[in-house]
């Protein structure tokens, strides 16, 4: 900015003093509003990439999950690949706005999980507070699903976990083609409270736009030290539900787990499943083991033993391999194994 010569000193240091002051203001702007509003977006997933073989056992993969087809060599991973973008924005006072979307896929074809949904994993918007807890709209997992994933050591994953059929009693509301994920719904809204002295719940519901009925979940957890304790439900109504309990114990050097579940209705019927499971730190990873048993209405029980060990290469790196075996009554026992890695990033 030019002064004349003409004016006096007085005049054009007051003036000299008030363009510094406005430009401290107006470079003071972009840190005041980033103070006041910060977000991030992470870009993560998992790729998982395996083999595995089964014996042609007439026991179903249903009642043994993560077989693949029998008495073949399969290229198939052990926990479904995916990427996902997630992003959080810091309104102030303790304020957030967040959002998800996961997308599933196959890594030894390329093919999406499901034809029909692109972003199965979840495509999800919140918004919550830190000390209120948060309100969710979008597909989401059912509240209920939490606790009998938390109670399997493998987290629903390789031919040695329990799975939806031992740790769900193999409830599947409503068919592939009406919703396609048993353990997920479109159209959710929810709250998740935040965690109070390690206890916790959530509560949901996914509108049936006319597709289906409406669904309600939820699920009240403790988790303190090493004490965690789980109850879980999913249902349409009286006579279409699953109800979960499950409980663990992490004496540092094991940590058993155990639930048990009772489904109505549905499409596979009435029935109770309960398991047993067994998780062990390694210097180099871990080893788990499990034991489930499905009690249907038709009293043609199954029964699976599943184990396996994970050896780490680094934070984001594994190996895994696992044996997994079950035998449904009046069938003979289908037994499958795997070898794979998984890279989370």
């Amino acid at each position: 900015m030019k002064t004349s010569p003409l004016q006096p000193p007085t005049v054009r240091a007051a003036r000299s003093a008030t363009l510094r002051t406005t430009l401290v203001l107006a470079g003071s702007l972009p840190a005041a509003f980033a103070a006041q509003a910060q977000s991030s977006v992470t870009i993560y997933g998992i790729i998982d990439q395996g083999i595995t073989k089964a014996n042609n056992g007439t026991t179903p993969g249903a009642l043994l999950n993560g077989r693949a087809a029998p008495d073949d060599w399969v290229v198939k991973a052990g926990n479904t690949s995916r990427i996902g973008f997630r992003g959080q924005e810091d309104l102030g006072d303790g304020l957030y706005a967040r959002f998800q979307f996961e997308h599933r896929f196959a890594a030894d074809t390329g093919a999406a999980s499901n034809a029909n949904v692109f972003w199965l994993g979840r495509s999800v918007v919140a918004v919550g507070h830190n000390r209120w807890g948060e309100v969710y709209a979008g597909r989401e997992y059912s509240a209920a699903y939490w606790v009998p994933l938390n109670a399997d050591p493998t987290y629903w994953s390789y031919v040695s976990q329990t799975g939806s059929a031992y740790t769900y009693a193999n409830y599947v509301a409503v068919a592939a083609t009406v919703e396609a994920s048993a353990i997920r719904w479109a159209n959710s809204v929810g709250y998740k409270s935040p965690n109070l002295s390690g206890l916790s719940f959530e509560l949901a519901t996914a509108l049936g736009e006319g597709a289906r009925k409406r669904d309600s979940s939820g699920n009240v957890q403790y988790k303190q030290g090493p004490i965690w304790l789980g109850l879980a439900y999913d249902g349409f109504d009286g006579d279409n539900n699953v109800a979960i309990v499950a409980g663990g114990y992490d004496f540092g050097v094991v940590y058993p787990t155990a639930s048990y579940s009772r489904a109505q209705g549905g499409l596979n019927g009435d029935a109770t499943s309960f398991t047993v499971s067994v998780r062990v730190p390694l210097s180099f990873g871990r080893a788990y083991a499990s034991y489930g048993q499905l009690s249907p209405a038709t009293h043609l029980d199954s029964k699976m033993l599943g184990a396996g060990v994970e050896y780490n290469l680094s934070k984001r790196t594994l190996l895994y391999t696992n044996i997994g075996s079950a035998k449904g009554d009046g069938l003979t026992r289908t037994t499958a194994f795997d070898l794979g890695v998984k890279h989370t990033f």
